[in-house]
């Protein structure tokens, strides 16, 4: 009889945990399609995921910290990014754990748990992160932190200079212009640029012409005025900085 009432308990609590795992990837897949659906009614844009697998002490911080993670969107002009929960359960961060997040890179989070000695090693080797936590809102910021730097990484290079936007002009068939101000170090014209509208990043690409007065130039230092002619793009206004990268040997 005791039996019975151990195997009858097992299954109580089996089916009680499939119930919440479907509850929970059923709240994921709908904020994910949510998030598709406000995507798709405007334009056209780049979707990326960032992976993630979830181990924490009791199911409800894990269902709690899936579906958050799963809430958030970030996007700008060109593209967008969202979180893809892999996997979220219960106890220490096990190689098991490990072995599904090198599949895809993901980012192992452990709230009030612990990994095993096995599971770090297996970690180290691999090269991915193990990052533990107790506050759902601690997660929460250094995902949309996360997010921000896949959304808008940083061009290839060292920063080598900036200016500032501080009159347009439309040149008929050459396009527009920026009249821009040197700020520090100089403006490259073989850099890859950066402009910024305050914290947002509007355009990433190269320079068409860099002008100094009316004549082209490889470079421009700071103190200097210069203009600008983007390729591909004239959605400049003044006030925007522009950041210029390059490879330093």
């Amino acid at each position: 009889m005791g039996d019975d009432r151990t195997v009858l308990r097992d299954l109580a609590e089996a089916r009680m945990k499939l119930a919440r795992e479907k509850t929970a990837s059923k709240f994921d897949a709908d904020m994910r399609a949510r998030n598709l659906k406000a995507l798709s009614a405007g334009a056209q844009k780049e979707l990326k995921e960032i992976n993630v697998v979830i181990k924490a002490d009791v199911q409800g911080s894990a269902e709690a910290l899936a579906s958050s993670l799963a809430a958030l969107l970030k996007e700008d002009n060109v593209g967008a990014v969202q979180v893809k929960v892999l996997f979220a359960g219960v106890g220490d961060v096990s190689q098991s754990d490990v072995a599904l997040a090198g599949v895809s890179g993901a980012w192992v989070i452990g709230f009030n748990v612990a990994a095993t000695f096995q599971a770090m090693e297996d970690a180290r080797v691999r090269g991915l992160e193990l990052g533990y936590y107790n506050v759902v809102y601690d997660v929460l910021d250094e995902m949309e932190r996360r997010m921000e730097k896949v959304l808008s990484p940083t061009p290839d290079g060292e920063l080598v200079g900036k200016a500032t936007v501080k009159e347009i002009f439309d040149i008929g068939k050459v396009g527009k212009i920026a009249g821009s101000g040197v700020l520090e170090g100089k403006m490259l014209k073989a850099g890859t640029v950066r402009v910024m509208r305050g914290d947002r990043i509007v355009h990433e690409g190269k320079l068409k012409t860099l002008k100094s007065f009316k004549a082209n130039v490889p470079e421009v230092e700071s103190g200097n005025d210069c203009g600008i002619n983007f390729f591909d793009w004239e959605e400049m206004e003044v006030g925007d900085v522009v950041e210029c990268y390059a490879l330093v040997a």
